[in-house]
């Protein structure tokens, strides 16, 4: 693969970094300012036109190879995750699979404001594990100018119908964290105001009484995460469900959980005609 951007303009990256962040695209300068960062087609797959066609048309590359410098590096260092290159018999099904179950429910605007500038077509995705392993939680895994997707194997066909339902709800939260790591949307402000000042002492028994949906292990909470982690308990559940669970006055006791739960659902549909509540009513 020539990988260009790595390899060729690799000391170029420090100083366009603060000029694309300020983009809200980190790498979607692209062009005309750079050359294309990788040769597409990759292979001789039969899905290569399609993948040459999404380029041609969105600015955004489906890689199915690639090292773990190119899925791992950024301008501010090396991601802790990492991925295996996908299967070549399954890079239709994973492609198809976003595109039917993410990309499908966006408005075109919305679509060309927030695909990254690589997507890349995994086999697993997650931690490093002993002797090479990887750790898989959710399969997936996003920074600001990539998505991964960690679903390029014979796995994704035999998903059961609940299983399927909670790895499209991951999609769809690790696309809007993409979104909102690259500044191509932001977070409400009346999310932010919201979040809890600090992280300390909470725990899985408090976390709902704070408005969160899981515990994050820093010092300060993390809103782009938070949003996201709302944006999947929303498409991953039927409103039937939340109602009877993180919504619920018996888990909700403050009423901070609702609150932010509202606030998604009226900043997406107001502002860029996403009904996530419909997304998770689907079967």
């Amino acid at each position: 693969m020539q990988h260009t951007f790595s390899r060729l303009i690799a000391p170029a990256c420090v100083a366009l970094s603060l000029l694309a962040a300020a983009c809200g695209k980190e790498e979607r300068l692209n062009p005309p300012l750079l050359p294309d960062a990788y040769q597409l087609p990759q292979g001789n797959q039969p899905i290569d036109d399609s993948i040459v066609n999404f380029k041609n048309k969105y600015g955004t590359y489906f890689l199915y190879k690639f090292t773990h410098l190119d899925f791992a590096y950024t301008p501010t260092g090396m991601l802790s995750d990492t991925a295996a290159v996908g299967d070549p018999a399954y890079l239709k099904a994973a492609y198809d699979f976003f595109r039917l179950h993410c990309l499908a429910y966006y408005p075109e605007d919305f679509r060309k404001k927030t695909l990254p500038f690589r997507i890349y077509l995994s086999a697993a995705v997650g931690a490093k594990g002993p002797g090479g392993t990887i750790i898989v939680k959710k399969g997936f895994s996003c920074a600001a100018h990539m998505l991964a997707i960690g679903w390029t194997n014979a796995r994704l066909e035999t998903l059961s119908p609940e299983e399927k339902k909670a790895t499209i709800a991951a999609m769809h939260r690790y696309y809007f964290h993409r979104a909102l790591l690259g500044g191509s949307i932001p977070v409400p402000k009346d999310f932010l105001a919201l979040m809890p000042a600090s992280m300390a002492s909470m725990t899985e028994a408090n976390k709902y009484l704070r408005g969160m949906l899981e515990v994050q292990h820093v010092s300060k909470a993390d809103p782009l995460w938070d949003l996201a982690t709302y944006v999947e308990a929303v498409t991953g559940k039927t409103t039937a469900e939340l109602e009877a669970t993180i919504l619920s006055p018996q888990v909700d006791r403050n009423g901070l959980v609702r609150k932010k739960y509202n606030i998604v659902l009226k900043h997406f549909k107001e502002e860029y005609n996403i009904d996530l509540a419909a997304i998770g009513n689907l079967p």
